[in-house]
């Protein structure tokens, strides 16, 4: 087929996934799932043979005629997509050209573009061990293996351990480069106080996560710029540095923690809905337990504001439950406290096995994350334990409780992860036993590897699912890397 003709037919293909698409609203669910993922195929082929073309066109040197000075930007000018966009597709031709197994993985749907962007760079700033491993079909038999176990984003990571791995003397030769340029300026102008400067990345990763920390998680009405969140930040930085005083030089202390209020027999009422609904079998599919007790028993409050079930639920997974004994005039008698909050040994070892938002997919960062009792705190007597915990982002963490979910979960054989990779899986499934995410890697043959360890069952709790020294032996373990 001339290449004329080879045009024509690419033509001729788009126009008709074109015209499919414009029906796509009246398709079912399904048929609209296998067309997208036709057109990623498609996408991906038409990538990779666009690079072919770009790096033979840059090799020809007739690029040079019309005055541009680089190959990237006569790219940049032709196509109109700017410098970066140009120079990604540049680096990515490099890559495919010279690693013909990545380019067969992404022909065959093994791997996706944003994969082959991970390599170019790895490959882009190479030390000569790497350069070495990412051109012998080993390395790149590698690397294509932990691609085809996790996303994009988690393999740079992976892809950098790996890397780091093969040569660490040049980790450390770069982070050291990277401190000799570290400065920070503040000047001093009519407009305010102007700050620039430049970190080592270690360094530059612990002040964002300290600004995360100040910051927090903006609230609804809250109309600050990211910029301007960082900036208020920085300044709380500051006041605790300094010591935040009142007026008059006393010592503000602590700022007051948001609590909620919820009346016994609430608490009660909401035990006995959801213990009631797990033993029947009846947990809603789409929504929150609630029932006639419920609907007979004052709300709980958040600052004076009901709270639905819910939300209610989340929240009381993971907070400090505080007693407080009330008269008949509304006066506080009596305060007791009951420790159900993961503590800081806890938390890390929680966070050290799960390594992010444990729904499958989600990869949420452990900054992000909250920690969930797998076992109902409140409705299933679960313990605050390192068995019993998984970090959950603040969206996966609501839809377990709104959907009243079964997890599972599994250790799988070092050798199916990747440098960097947690060898704890999870399977969450809906109370009838559908699965929403399975996160176990697959084998050779397509099938799940991984060896159960334990089942949560909505209502029922723990069930032991790879023998009785199961629960004990990660209690151990984890309880090894909190200390």
């Amino acid at each position: 087929m001339t290449t004329a003709a080879a045009q024509a037919a690419l033509d001729d293909a788009v126009r008709a996934v074109a015209d499919a698409t414009l029906r796509a609203r009246e398709l079912p669910p399904d048929e609209r799932a296998r067309l997208v993922a036709g057109i990623d195929a498609a996408v991906a082929r038409l990538t990779t043979a666009r690079a072919s073309v770009l790096v033979a066109q840059r090799d020809s040197g007739a690029w040079r005629a019309h005055g541009d000075p680089s190959f990237e930007a006569w790219r940049a000018r032709t196509s109109r997509t700017g410098a970066r966009a140009a120079a990604t597709e540049v680096r990515r031709g490099d890559a495919l050209a010279s690693m013909p197994a990545v380019r067969d993985a992404v022909d065959d749907g093994r791997v996706t573009v944003e994969h082959v962007d991970v390599v170019a760079r790895t490959a882009a700033g190479a030390s000569a061990p790497v350069r070495a491993a990412l051109a012998s079909p080993e390395g790149q038999a590698e690397l294509l293996a932990m691609a085809g176990r996790v996303d994009a984003g988690r393999f740079a990571k992976a892809a950098a351990l790996w890397a780091a791995a093969l040569d660490r003397a040049a980790l450390e030769r770069g982070h050291q480069v990277q401190r000799g340029r570290r400065f920070l300026h503040l000047a001093e102008t009519p407009d305010g106080t102007r700050i620039s400067g430049q970190l080592d990345a270690v360094t530059g990763h612990r002040v964002r996560l300290a600004l995360e920390a100040m910051a927090g998680k903006p609230p609804a009405d809250d109309d600050r710029t990211p910029e301007q969140r960082r900036a208020d930040a920085l300044a709380s930085l500051a006041d605790v540095a300094l010591g935040v005083t009142s007026a008059d030089g006393v010592p503000v202390g602590p700022r007051a923690t948001v609590s909620f209020v919820m009346r016994e027999e609430t608490w009660a009422a909401l035990r006995e809905e959801q213990r009631a609904a797990g033993e029947a079998g009846t947990a809603p599919a789409s929504g929150p337990v609630t029932g006639a007790r419920l609907e007979n028993a004052p709300p709980a409050t958040y600052d004076g504001v009901a709270l639905p079930p819910s939300e209610l639920a989340r929240l009381l997974c993971d907070c400090e439950l505080t007693r407080v004994v009330i008269d008949a005039d509304g006066q506080p008698l009596d305060l007791g406290r009951t420790r159900r909050q993961y503590t800081a040994g806890q938390r890390r070892a929680v966070t050290v096995r799960d390594a992010g938002c444990f729904w499958p997919g989600c990869g949420t960062p452990t900054r992000w994350c909250e920690v969930h009792h797998l076992v109902w705190w409140d409705r299933d007597g679960g313990e605050t334990d390192v068995v019993d915990g998984a970090l959950a982002c603040s969206f996966h963490h609501h839809e377990l409780h709104r959907l009243d979910l079964a997890v599972t979960r599994y250790t799988v054989p070092g050798a199916a992860c990747g440098p960097g990779e947690s060898r704890t899986r999870y399977v969450v499934a809906t109370p009838g036993g559908r699965v929403l995410a399975d996160g176990r890697p697959e084998d050779d043959v397509g099938g799940r590897v991984g060896a159960a360890m334990r089942a949560w069952v909505p209502g029922k709790g723990a069930v032991d699912a790879a023998g009785a020294d199961s629960a004990a032996q990660e209690r151990a373990r984890c309880e090894r890397v909190a200390c």
